[in-house]
């Protein structure tokens, strides 16, 4: 869902190196442009960029309810059909960022903060509201530089009906019984997993997930071993990855490096496969093709020990202020339309309390209610969940995942191959 290029860290260094990232003639809240717009009495447009997605619908429709109840602000959302941190690239080394922009939480909002290109939001109303859990994601030096709009989920998602007609009474917690599973699957005539590899940021969330479930408590420190240019992506359970993988492969059908995300997310939908292993946003297409189809969610479970098995639960989308931005009030405004929990029919009603929409990050009471919901409820009510790997490593850590992973199920790299050129381009990466 969010691809990561080398080309904006590259992009934020000469930017440093040059010294842009003080410059401006408008203070720290860029209230120069604010003050003039509001007093000429014109509508201030207030931009927010965003990747892209299948969410386009739900965020203009939150948008929409914003600007029928005021004249003042109009809220426009941009989606991005491109490569989006080629975006943010080529719009930071521009000096033109948009008001407000989505951010991968932890490395990339800690790296455009430690740039001096985000807003300090510590003080916002939704800083008292949101889950302490989650402030880590958007956090730098102490301080608050993004709003953690949504928290997703990473696991396998499966047709309930599928199951139970294979005979599969409950769901797999061991790789013996996913394996098992994928069997009496293939005895009925359907294909167990649903595949999306074309597209190499799927195996960037699966691979993710994997090392989660091989670090286990060791995660924080392999994490900073690695970003301290001490570690290796050839852990100890590494092998029980790579088997996790060949599983997958085996159970995909035939030609599945042809297949895209979309192609996936509609196979699971259209009850052309069995399971998908995704996010919650995979299951956006399933609103205009099956929405009433049963679907449930569990964790991934790549070892024989039930216990290993949790769901990769963090924080997916941040939203960041651009400090130089010449309506900061009127953003700031439209960032407390967004965050606010009551509003039931504003933009957390419209974005985050459907199909496919991912949770928002403190309390709200959503009209709702799904299979995988429940499911994932009640891996968060156990304390049963993780966070995700990727995002706490270096800022474009995800791309050189995917594309290197892509090669293991296209065949072209084995796993020596694919761990060595790893730990080459994550200290390429960091040096």
């Amino acid at each position: 869902m969010k691809k990561t290029s080398k080309i904006m860290s590259i992009a934020l260094a000469m930017l440093m190196t040059a010294g842009l990232a003080s410059c401006g003639s408008s203070d720290d809240k860029g209230n120069d442009g604010s003050k003039a717009a509001s007093n000429s009495g014109e509508t201030v447009e207030v931009k927010m960029a965003v990747w892209g997605s299948g969410a386009a619908d739900n965020f203009n429709k939150g948008a929409d309810v914003f600007n029928s109840r005021q004249d003042k602000i109009k809220f426009s959302v941009e989606m991005q059909s491109g490569d989006y941190n080629q975006f943010l690239g080529a719009k930071t080394a521009a000096n033109d960022l948009p008001d407000m922009f989505f951010l991968s939480p932890y490395a990339q909002v800690a790296q455009f903060a430690k740039n001096g290109k985000t807003l300090d939001l510590s003080d916002q109303p939704f800083a008292e509201r949101i889950y302490d859990s989650a402030k880590a994601s958007c956090e730098y030096d102490g301080k608050l530089y993004a709003y953690p709009m949504v928290q997703e989920m990473l696991g396998i998602f499966y047709n309930k009906d599928m199951f139970k007609d294979a005979g599969i009474e409950t769901v797999p917690t061991t790789i013996s019984e996913f394996e098992d599973a994928c069997e009496k699957l293939k005895a009925k005539g359907y294909t167990p997993l649903a595949a999306t590899y074309k597209d190499s940021w799927t195996e960037n969330h699966t691979f993710s997930c994997l090392l989660g479930a091989a670090l286990q408590d060791d995660m924080n420190n392999w994490i900073e071993s690695m970003n301290a240019g001490t570690g290796s992506f050839d852990v100890e359970n590494a092998d029980a990855m790579f088997r996790f993988l060949d599983i997958m492969k085996e159970n995909s059908g035939d030609n599945y490096m042809d297949a895209d995300s979309t192609a996936g997310f509609n196979a699971l939908a259209n009850g052309e496969a069995a399971m998908l292993f995704s996010g919650e946003f995979s299951l956006l297409n399933m609103a205009s093709i099956n929405p009433d189809l049963p679907v449930g969610l569990f964790a991934v479970p790549m070892t024989d020990n039930a216990a290993d098995a949790k769901l990769d639960v963090d924080v997916g989308i941040c939203v960041a202020v651009n400090k130089d931005g010449k309506h900061v009030d009127q953003t700031l405004e439209v960032l407390d339309y967004m965050s606010d929990n009551t509003d039931k029919e504003g933009w957390i009603a419209n974005t985050a309390d459907s199909l496919g929409a991912a949770p928002v990050c403190m309390d709200y009471e959503g009209a709702y209610t799904a299979d995988y919901l429940t499911d994932y409820q009640k891996y968060v009510s156990e304390e049963n969940t993780r966070p995700w790997v990727y995002q706490q490593l270096a800022a474009g850590t995800q791309t050189i995942v995917g594309d290197t992973v892509q090669g293991y199920f296209a065949g072209s790299k084995d796993q020596a191959t694919v761990l060595k050129e790893l730990d080459q381009q994550y200290a390429d990466l960091i040096s």
